[in-house]
This record gives structure tokens, sequence and C-alpha cells, in this order.
């Protein structure tokens, strides 16, 4: 193992080889989220799939996704419940290019991810 694979696994991504081995699965079985975020509004996980969430509903709870982002993790942000969603997806979005990331919606401006320079996501 590569020192770069040493400090990607601490970092909590996988190998090559494990990705290999997890696809291989993937093909018997299909691809299930660990969590249905449309289940239930009572539940509301820190983490998924060892994503940090962060619920904003405000800039001020958006600052704490930053912060997360910041320290080149990836974090989902959901603004379902926000009054303000246009004015803290421009607040991330802005933040997010000036640092060369990048964002992806996942549902239609509830729930987007954000990813540090060098992070992808299949």
């Amino acid at each position: 193992m590569s020192i770069f694979g040493s400090i990607f696994r601490a970092l909590g991504f996988e190998s090559q080889d494990e990705v290999k081995q997890v696809k291989k699965r993937a093909k018997k079985a299909q691809a299930k989220a660990s969590f249905n975020l449309k289940k239930d509004k009572l539940e509301r996980p820190e983490q998924i799939d060892g994503v940090k969430v962060v619920y904003a509903e405000g800039l001020f709870s958006a600052k704490k996704a930053l912060d997360i982002y910041k320290n080149s993790q990836p974090v989902l942000v959901n603004v379902q419940e926000a009054e303000e969603k246009e004015r803290i997806l421009a607040y991330l979005e802005g933040f997010v290019d000036a640092t060369n990331g990048k964002i992806e919606v996942i549902e239609d401006k509830i729930l987007i991810i954000l990813l540090p320079e060098g992070v992808e996501i299949e």
C-alpha cells in the first residue's frame, strides 16, 4: 500500500482494490442508500455513508457546513426547511467556487453536496 493509499484510508476513502471489490458486489445487488431522507423528517442523521450532513436553516448553519468543507471533507447540505434557500445557496456557491471546489445538486435545490478540490463522487 502506498503512502497516498494510507492517507486516503485514514481520511475514510477507499483504495482502488476496495472500490473494485465493492463494484463487483454492487453488480450482484442493487446499491441502496443507507438512509432515506424523505422517510421521516424527525430523523436527522449527522452522517450518511460517512459524509457529514448539515441542516442549513439560516446563514449561521451554512457557515457550519463551510467549516467542515474547509477541512477538505465533503459535506451534504439540506436546505429544505430554510426560509432563505436562494441566499444560502448563493453564499455556499460563492465560497466553493472561490476555493476551486464543486457543488453537486442532488435534489432540486433542497439537497446539495459540497466537494472540496480533488474530491469526486460516483
